[in-house]
């Protein structure tokens, strides 16, 4: 055996010839040989017990304990061995919906019966390669290897676990077709040996090993080796001879069957086929060599020749496949079933698979009018991963696994990470900001230039920097400038943290700039991982694992985990920042670069779109209050040239389609948070004054502030100095002066020019103060307004002036303090307080308090 174990790391073997004896195991100690290194010798009970002893006893109690048991299996005569004849192979777990719908069968396979004649008439290098890879003593052997399970039991001892099994071709068919129980018990071991003897007696060699060739699986739902063949090569093994490396290839898959898929996984699958090519048919052993060592030397050497499109055509397409194969996966890790045991396990699997939200993806996926750019063109050859997750459970209710997704196939959504652009900015820098700092939308960053060392100059994907903007306005348009000013106030470590306790894969070099704020990661997210980590702000900052099943049973028996999901919710931010954070990202959606993903169907929806450099990928991260989704499309083999590939297009759109559909015919429901309203931090405002004349008054209008501001209305009439006329409180941005226009003389009087004089035009002019009332010496002042009010019955209209023409005075300087009167004088007497207190309004968001976007 040691002789072709010693593996080449060029080829994956190496044709050297076999090491003597002192080779392997090292020459004797000179020492030792000389009496100078001797073990004291043995004395009392020990001289007659050594550990080869101890092995032998072990081996014979096991060997009597297994043909024991065996024979009283035989005499139990319960086996069903016709189950292994054609047509009578099972399929029997079965997959339930979130409804407790039977939906699908899990292990359902295609295959295409090969007669064993046939294959040996054909293909006798198939049949001989697959006998002396998996069970070269097949024809020697009862059934059961005692040889082989001996030196398996001694080599396991010896490496203290399980370096080597001992199963036969007959007990896999016994395992894997005959058997009702699954479980890897020493009960079930048992009576796999007395099966698999029993079988014996019943059957020819040649009808166990057809039986065996018909089930094994190749990955996905293709099983026997007649399938594998078509699929893998476009040849039908009972007609066409395969070749010695098509042969290895098949031969090499059963042991892992979508590990080593050619598909799937090109790279393994060479060096699987290589071990069987290099390792196995040449080997002079108990079976003859198969072919020379150096024709395996030399094919070792050809690329596999995979049939590309003939799974197409053989294999139908099913619905929920993507689903069915993270079902079948979790299965494997959860629960101990691989995808052969389904095959015959009888389970009733209820999962949390949503119909109407998997066939709205499944048909998105295949929507070419929806995989267009900003301007309209299709992108050709881009794929799309899709999760959709319940926030609440974890459960996964839709899986999109790519837009042409095959059984076994390479799963987008779980198994494809790609760097998530701006999806990452409110997991790792804008709601860090909220829970640690206590921002909100109004608190402002300036979004300038960044200078960092090296080559790395970030800018904001459309335009230059912005200056000062509210967190709101950098969140809505996506700004990397402020967002990397941002995370400098959150720290690095911080953010890397959250991160983490998100879910996400950051690896050590990951702890900088571009990835934690702009999402250039070194290994990238997927699909699922961010809907998971989304999941955290409509679950009000409690963050859940993702899992597809709910229970699994066998009969009338729930089967608890082998290696459970955790279902323990952690609480990562609290409750207000999944408030503040959905309302910006709400934003987003209304206002901003994720218009596409609107539902206009009554249903809250907030979201964040990404875009990676040069139009490599684009994503969308959205949610309801009851559904989180996110949507990748990307180009497997890197991006194209000038494809506008950004997440406000294809992926919102996407986003869009499929969310409507999920949640068609439900009733709509709003954000509810029991969480503060984000208040805008204090600012005094220069108030921004106006004034119009009008029939009862001039009104003046500035704008509503702050509870703690106050308003002082100042007035000058043409020559006199300015006077207080009113104080306001900051709630109330609007004033009616009661001034009325000049009258004019009677008819008389203007007719003959009996009158003292004729009436003149009044010009009034006016300013307002906004001070904090907290700080009385902090103030804001307007700028002036004139108005000129005509005489009554003049044929002149009034005039309104906006501004005075004085262009040389700040508004935000105090006026010459001898014009104004001591704070608190009375108004003029022209008239009564007439002052409208005003109201305040608001836009109805969030959790039932307005958000005061009111002016008066």
């Amino acid at each position: 055996m040691d002789d072709f174990r010693r593996v080449s790391m060029r080829s994956g073997y190496n044709p050297m010839p076999p090491r003597s004896r002192s080779e392997r195991i090292g020459p004797r100690s000179r020492s030792r040989r000389s009496g100078g290194g001797r073990k004291p010798p043995k004395t009392g009970w020990r001289r007659f017990i050594s550990w080869k002893w101890v092995i032998l006893v072990l081996i014979t109690s096991m060997l009597l304990m297994v043909g024991g048991c065996s024979a009283i299996m035989l005499s139990q005569g319960s086996y069903n061995l016709a189950k292994m004849k054609k047509g009578n192979m099972p399929f029997s777990s079965e997959l339930y919906d979130s409804n407790n719908q039977l939906v699908a069968t899990l292990g359902s396979k295609q295959r295409e019966w090969a007669d064993i004649k046939e294959l040996n008439k054909v293909n006798p290098l198939l049949v001989k390669t697959f006998v002396k890879t998996e069970d070269r003593r097949f024809y020697d052997h009862i059934g059961v290897d005692f040889e082989g399970l001996s030196r398996a039991v001694v080599k396991n001892i010896i490496a203290m676990g399980a370096a080597e099994g001992a199963s036969t071709i007959t007990q896999q068919v016994c395992k894997n077709i005959i058997l009702e129980d699954s479980e890897k018990t020493i009960t079930r071991k048992v009576k796999e040996l007395g099966c698999a003897l029993n079988l014996e007696k019943e059957y020819e060699k040649d009808q166990i090993l057809e039986a065996y060739l018909n089930f094994i699986g190749f990955g996905g739902r293709i099983a026997g080796v007649r399938m594998a063949s078509k699929v893998y090569f476009d040849k039908d093994p009972v007609k066409e001879q395969l070749k010695p490396e098509e042969v290895a290839m098949l031969a090499g898959m059963p042991k892992a069957p979508n590990k080593y898929n050619p598909v799937k996984n090109p790279e393994k699958a060479k060096q699987r086929r290589n071990v069987v090519l290099t390792q196995v048919m040449p080997v002079d052993d108990v079976m003859e060599p198969l072919i020379s060592q150096e024709e395996a030397d030399r094919l070792a050497q050809t690329p596999l020749d995979t049939c590309k499109t003939c799974e197409n055509n053989l294999i139908k397409r099913g619905k929920y496949d993507a689903y069915k194969d993270v079902v079948i996966e979790e299965l494997d890790k959860v629960y101990g079933y691989n995808e052969e045991e389904l095959e015959r396990a009888g389970l009733k699997i209820y999962t949390g698979l949503n119909m109407k939200a998997q066939e709205a993806v499944e048909e998105a996926l295949k929507e070419d009018s929806l995989f267009k750019n900003n301007s309209g063109e299709k992108l050709e050859g881009a794929d799309a991963s899709i999760t959709m997750v319940d926030p609440e459970t974890g459960l996964i209710r839709a899986i999109g696994g790519g837009r042409d997704y095959k059984p076994g196939y390479r799963n987008r959504a779980t198994e494809d990470p790609v760097q998530p652009g701006s999806t990452i900015k409110p997991l790792t820098v804008y709601s860090p900001a909220i829970q640690d700092l206590n921002y909100n939308e109004y608190y402002k960053v300036e979004d300038k230039k960044v200078d960092f060392a090296g080559d790395w100059n970030p800018s904001n994907y459309s335009g230059g920097p912005k200056g000062e903007v509210t967190m709101n306005y950098m969140v809505e348009n996506s700004l990397n400038l402020s967002t990397i000013h941002l995370l400098r106030e959150v720290t690095l470590d911080r953010a890397f943290e959250y991160g983490q306790k998100l879910g996400l894969d950051l690896k050590p070099d990951d702890k900088g700039y571009a990835p934690l704020a702009l999402g250039g990661l070194s290994h990238g997210v997927t699909s699922r991982q961010m809907a998971q980590a989304y999941s955290v702000f409509p679950n009000k900052g409690s963050y859940k694992n993702t899992r597809t099943i709910v229970k699994v049973m066998r009969g009338d028996e729930v089967l608890e985990p082998k290696n459970p999901i955790s279902d323990e919710e952690k609480k990562v931010f609290s409750e207000k920042t999944a408030y503040w954070m959905t309302r910006m990202l709400e934003d987003v959606i209304t206002n901003g670069s994720g218009k596409k993903a609107s539902l206009n169907n009554g249903w809250d929806v907030a979201g964040k779109t990404g875009t990676i450099q040069d139009g490599q990928a684009g994503w969308f991260v959205g949610y309801t209050p009851n559904l989180v989704m996110s949507v990748n499309v990307f180009y497997p083999q890197g991006g194209q040239e000038n494809t506008y590939l950004t997440g406000g297009s294809a992926p919102a759109d996407i986003f869009g389609y499929v969310m409507k559909r999920a949640l068609e015919g439900e009733q709509p429901q709003k954000f509810r948070f029991n969480a503060p309203e984000p208040t805008e931090p204090f600012e005094l405002k220069t108030p921004q004054l106006s004034a119009t004349a009008q029939s009862d008054g001039i009104l003046l209008q500035w704008g509503a502030q702050d509870p703690r501001v106050k308003f002082q209305v100042w007035r000058a009439k043409e020559g006199q100095d300015f006077q207080l006329i009113k104080e306001l409180p900051g709630n109330v941005g609007q004033y009616k002066d009661p001034v009325q226009p000049p009258k004019s003389g009677n008819f008389f009087e203007n007719m003959f020019g009996g009158g003292d004089s004729q009436p003149q035009p009044e010009t009034y002019r006016y300013k307002v103060i906004a001070i904090d009332t907290s700080k009385p010496d902090d103030q804001k002042e307007s700028g002036v307004v004139t108005v000129v009010l005509n005489p009554q019955g003049s044929e002149e209209p009034n005039q309104d002036q906006d501004k005075d023409k004085d262009k040389d005075q700040d508004p935000n300087e105090p006026g010459n303090d001898d014009k104004f009167p001591p704070i608190g004088g009375t108004p003029d007497d022209g008239g009564t307080d007439n002052s409208d207190d005003g109201t305040g309004s608001g836009n109805n968001r969030g959790n039932g308090n307005d958000k005061d976007d009111g002016w008066w």
